[in-house]
């Protein structure tokens, strides 16, 4: 045996986890006539999934190009240095993401910081510096097309999509203006919901020692301010696009914009980004298999005739993703590290 957990999820479990990923705050009662279920079913049925480390939310700023730099840094480790690498960068809270890549570099990193400088010492002066680095190559990128919270199951129809929309229309109102995530007012909430991203407002009013009307309003105010973003995620190898695959595409200026409204369409894509150097997009779906893989690329060659692929990374493993750690089945272990780069 491998040691990896292929427990079947039901239609019902995946149904949920897509609801949750349309409005990952929703309330029981609220989905429940859209799901067929009662609000108590629902909430033993997530209470099964999260605990088993199955399904999960995770929360972090949403990326505002004048508040936060985002970028990908391949990471190559001396001869029998991997996981002593990889286990450093677990508890790196500027390190979003840990991938295994099967070639061309052994540590994919996703990873955020405050300011271009506070990015640069990240590389330079911690990653850099971490004993069995070999090499570090950072893409900086200059723009966030997609990514993974835009993401969903195939679980519910057009019926029941609508109206999980219109309960999270309801529930989060118009949006508001952002406010200060690191300020003393927010982020002990954002910390918070970091650890637990359904936390009620009586919950998190005990866990910050503020009046529960206070909190009430606080958190009002964040969701409505569209500053953090709540994403429901599950464990990949459990569903029915195990295969996660990162193309790394050259492409003339002028051709960017086209070639992202085309991407944008394909509900396999995962996340895509402009990036700053020759290989200046790039594009990561999760595939059925390793020849739907090979299908998407001729797929990407055909309808954009002018993009070179430079290289094609698939992810042999996700050690970490958007700050929680997870077994190698791609369940979540519990354990996890804010997502607030410095």
């Amino acid at each position: 045996m491998d040691g990896i957990d292929r427990s079947p999820l039901s239609e019902d479990d995946f149904a949920l986890v897509h609801a949750l990923q349309l409005h990952p705050r929703a309330s029981w009662s609220g989905l429940a006539p859209v799901l067929g279920a009662a609000p108590a079913t629902l909430a033993r049925r997530w209470a099964r999934l999260h605990g088993s480390g199955h399904a999960w939310i995770s929360t972090y700023p949403v990326v505002r190009e004048d508040a936060m730099q985002v970028a990908l840094v391949e990471v190559d480790c001396a001869p029998g240095r991997l996981d002593a690498v990889a286990a450093t960068l677990d508890s790196e809270p500027s390190v979003m993401t840990i991938e295994y890549a099967a070639r061309g570099r052994d540590l994919l990193l996703t990873v955020n910081a405050a300011s271009f400088a506070a990015l640069s010492g990240l590389v330079l002066d911690r990653i850099g510096r971490i004993e069995g680095v070999a090499s570090a190559r950072t893409h900086l990128a200059s723009r966030v097309h997609r990514e993974g919270s835009g993401w969903r199951l195939d679980a519910l129809d057009a019926r029941q999509v609508a109206a999980v929309r219109a309960l999270r229309r309801a529930d989060t109102g118009p949006p508001g203006p952002p406010v200060d995530l690191r300020g003393p007012v927010y982020r002990p909430l954002v910390q918070e919901l970091g650890a637990d991203g359904r936390a009620s407002a009586a919950v998190l009013a005990q866990r910050a020692g503020r009046p529960a009307s206070t909190v009430r309003r606080q958190l009002a105010a964040l969701v409505r301010s569209r500053s953090l973003v709540f994403r429901c995620e599950i464990a990949q190898l459990l569903t029915r696009w195990p295969i996660c695959v990162t193309w790394w595409i050259g492409l003339p200026t002028a051709g960017v914009e086209d070639a992202v409204r085309r991407v944008r369409t394909d509900p396999r894509v995962r996340l895509c980004l402009s990036l700053t150097g020759p290989e200046n997009l790039l594009i990561t779906a999760w595939t059925h298999s390793l020849g739907e893989l090979v299908g998407m690329q001729s797929a990407l060659e055909r309808d954009l005739p002018d993009a070179r692929i430079a290289d094609t990374s698939v992810i042999l493993r996700t050690r970490k993703r958007m700050g929680w750690l997870l077994h190698p089945d791609g369940r979540c272990t519990g354990r996890g590290v804010p997502v607030f780069g410095g």
